[in-house]
């Protein structure tokens, strides 16, 4: 059962699977929790309380302009949630970009982060960084200045557009007239520094985090690579250097005998059957650490 809660400026739809030691997921894209709900069950039957969330202006949660970085602004949303819930200090998991949200979590929220997991660390491909960033985040910003926020709106939905927020207006209508009603300069404004916070260090891939930050996370961490052009196994071992506690899952060795049965439920079922395949060798991680002296 979902719930609300008013956390850090904006409302928050959450729900919480299960009982025993604490995990947040994330999925991948801007997608809501709904996502999750596989990965949630499976580890729900392995002894876990698994948070699920909308992060600020994705799903069913509200809208929340402003800040420097998105990648942050969801971190410091995720950290008072995890407080608001009493989950802290919890492992976080996350696939692609709900992966880079763990990250950014991480970073700038080391206190309630007791190990980070992360899937699929997406493309380092700098055409299809452009591409997204530009659809999500540029392209709305210039309508808006160019034409009004009802120009903006309705241009919005097409390929790169991660935000879709037509799926956000069939959820929770009064998204759109929160929107409409925006001064389309502040929006702009916003939407340009959320790209500029990805692109400035060269890393839109790591969520725009630079060397030194990423060396700075001290955190117990296992990343799983993907195996797609959008989610590369290189960006996975390249993420696993500049992380000192960090442990790498090739998965096209690891789960070699099932990768194909792993990847045709992908193809067919949903994306989330990518994550969720993972949760034995995931408990593995949490319990080898929870012993850890």
């Amino acid at each position: 059962m979902a719930e609300i809660a008013a956390i850090n400026g904006s409302t928050i739809r959450f729900e919480i699977h299960g009982k025993g030691i604490p995990l947040v997921y994330t999925p991948g894209g801007f997608y809501p929790l709904e996502k999750g709900r596989l990965f949630a069950e499976r580890l729900k039957t392995l002894g876990y309380k698994v948070l699920l969330w909308d992060r600020p202006n994705t799903g069913a949660s509200g809208l929340l302009f402003g800040g420097d970085n998105l990648f942050q602004l969801w971190a410091d949303t995720l950290c008072e949630l995890l407080r608001y819930t009493e989950l802290s200090p919890a492992f976080v998991a996350g696939g692609s970009a709900g992966g880079l949200a763990s990250l950014s979590l991480a970073c700038f929220h080391p206190e309630v982060v007791k190990g980070l997991i992360f899937m699929a660390p997406p493309t380092d491909d700098q055409n299809m960084w452009n591409f997204v960033i530009h659809n999500t985040f540029l392209a709305p910003a210039e309508m808006a200045e160019k034409s009004g926020m009802s120009a903006a709106l309705e241009a919005q939905g097409g390929m790169g557009d991660l935000f879709n927020w037509q799926d956000q207006f069939q959820r929770v209508p009064e998204k759109k007239q929160q929107l409409l009603s925006m001064d389309p300069v502040i929006f702009a404004n916003t939407m340009r520094t959320w790209a500029h916070s990805l692109t400035e260090g060269g890393h839109p891939h790591l969520a725009g985090l630079n060397d030194g930050q990423l060396a700075a996370i001290s955190i117990p961490t296992i990343i799983f690579s993907g195996a797609s052009e959008d989610h590369p196994p290189h960006t996975a071992e390249a993420l696993h250097k500049k992380l000192a506690k960090s442990e790498l899952v090739i998965t096209t060795d690891y789960y070699a005998e099932t990768l194909d049965q792993i990847l045709r439920d992908s193809a067919e079922k949903g994306d989330e059957y990518f994550d969720a395949a993972f949760t034995n060798r995931i408990d593995e991680f949490v319990r080898s650490i929870m012993v850890a002296p």
